[in-house]
C-alpha cells in the first residue's frame, strides 16, 4: 500500500513524530503528530493529520496545524461523527466531514476546578460506547455531545466520590486518586483507573471503587472480549477480574517512558501499546513484546499507540516514523518514514 510518494510525503509528515492515532474505519484514520524540535525555547507544533483511502480521488490528505496544543491525545467518536483531540489544559481539536480546527477550550465552557479549588489535568481522550469522553485527574469524567458541548459527570450528580478528607491540605492528592484511562462493557458498565490503585466500576448511576490489589500508579483499563477488566500499572504488571474478584496475571520488568499506554482486546487476546512497540502477555505470564512470540511483526518504529475500527476486524498502530494496520493474520504497513529516504 503506497499512501505516499516522497513529495507528499515530506509535505505532510516530515520533521514530525507520530504521537497518537485515531480509527474511522480500515480506509480512513487520523494521526496525531508532534513537531521535532531541538530547542525548548518554543513548544512543538502539533499537527492532524487525516487520511482517507477511499473514494475516487484516494489517497485524501489533509492537516491542521496548530502551536497552542500540548500532551495531547486523539481519539474518533461515532455519536456524533468526529475526531476529536484534547491537550493536558483542555485545549480541543475536532474534525469530521464538514470542517476541521480548534475549539474552545473546555475550562472556557465549563468549570474545571475541583472540590480542593485545584484545576483538573486532561490525562487523555477514549471513546466509550460510541462517546468521547475526556479522562481527568481527581476522578473527574467529562463526556462530549458535540461540537464545545462537554458534561461533567460530577456536576449532573453522577461523579465518582471523593475522600472525605480530600478538601485538607494534603498534597499529593494527584498521585493518589485516577483517572488515566476508561473503558467499558456498555453504557451501564464503566471502569475508570488511575492513580495508586485506583479503579472504580460505574454502573450508570453509582460508582463502586474496586479492591485492586495494588498501590503502584496505574496507566490503562480494558474491558476485554473475554469478561474480564484488564488493568496496567506504571511499569506494565497486568491484573484482571471483575467487581470484587481481582488477580494479578502477569509481570513486567518495562522501564519507566516505555510502560503501555493504550490497552485493547483484539482477536482473543489483550494487546497492550506504548510509545514505541506493541506488548502481549507470554506463557509464562511476562509482558513482552508481540515480535519475541510470533513471526513477522513490524518493528517499534512503526507500532506502538493502538486504536480498533469499530467492527473489531481492524487494529490500527502507530510508532514514532510510521503506522500499520493488522487484521490478525496479516500486517500491512501503511507508511514508514524510512522509506523515503
Amino acid at each position: 500500500m503506497k499512501i505516499f510518494s516522497k513529495a507528499t510525503f515530506e509535505a505532510n509528515v516530515k520533521g514530525y513524530s507520530i504521537f497518537d492515532c485515531a480509527f474511522n474505519n480500515a480506509d480512513r484514520f487520523c494521526f496525531l503528530l508532534v513537531e521535532q524540535k531541538s530547542s525548548r525555547d518554543v513548544y512543538p507544533r502539533t499537527r492532524f493529520l487525516v487520511l482517507g483511502l477511499d473514494g475516487p480521488t484516494a489517497p485524501r490528505i489533509g492537516y491542521y496545524d496548530t502551536g497552542e496544543m500540548t500532551f495531547s491525545s486523539i481519539a474518533r467518536g461515532f455519536n456524533p461523527e468526529e475526531y476529536v483531540a484534547v491537550d493536558s489544559r483542555s485545549r480541543v481539536y475536532s474534525s469530521d466531514s464538514k470542517r476541521r480546527g480548534e475549539e474552545s477550550a473546555i475550562e472556557s465552557l465549563i468549570s474545571l476546578s475541583n472540590e480542593a479549588g485545584d484545576t483538573v489535568v486532561i490525562n487523555r481522550v477514549a471513546r466509550v460506547s460510541g462517546k468521547i469522553y475526556a479522562i481527568g485527574s481527581d476522578r473527574c469524567l467529562y463526556r462530549r455531545e458535540g461540537i464545545e458541548k462537554w458534561v461533567d459527570l460530577h456536576a449532573e450528580g453522577r461523579g465518582a466520590p471523593m475522600p472525605a478528607d480530600y478538601t485538607t491540605s494534603r498534597t499529593d492528592w494527584g498521585r493518589v486518586l485516577g483517572f488515566k484511562d476508561l473503558s467499558a462493557f456498555s453504557e451501564t458498565d464503566f471502569y475508570a483507573a488511575g492513580g495508586a490503585g485506583d479503579l472504580w466500576r460505574f454502573d450508570g448511576k453509582t460508582w463502586q471503587q474496586c479492591p485492586l490489589p495494588t498501590n503502584a500508579q496505574l496507566e490503562t483499563v480494558c474491558c476485554a472480549g473475554d469478561g474480564k477488566v484488564y488493568v496496567t500499572d506504571l511499569h506494565g504488571n497486568v491484573w484482571a477480574g471483575r467487581e470484587e474478584s481481582w488477580t494479578q496475571v502477569a509481570t513486567s520488568e518495562l522501564s519507566w517512558g516505555s510502560q503501555p499506554v493504550d490497552a485493547f482486546w483484539f482477536k482473543g487476546r489483550m494487546l497492550f501499546g506504548a510509545q514505541e512497540g506493541l506488548y502481549v502477555i507470554n506463557r509464562n505470564k511476562q509482558v513482552v513484546p508481540l515480535g519475541d512470540v510470533e513471526e513477522g511483526v513490524p518493528s517499534s518504529m512503526v507500532t506502538g499507540r493502538i486504536d480498533i475500527s469499530p467492527d473489531g476486524n481492524h487494529l490500527l498502530t502507530a510508532g514514532p516514523h510510521g503506522a500499520c494496520l493488522y487484521d490478525g493474520e496479516t500486517w500491512t504497513r501503511l507508511f514508514s518514514a524510512f522509506d523515503y529516504r
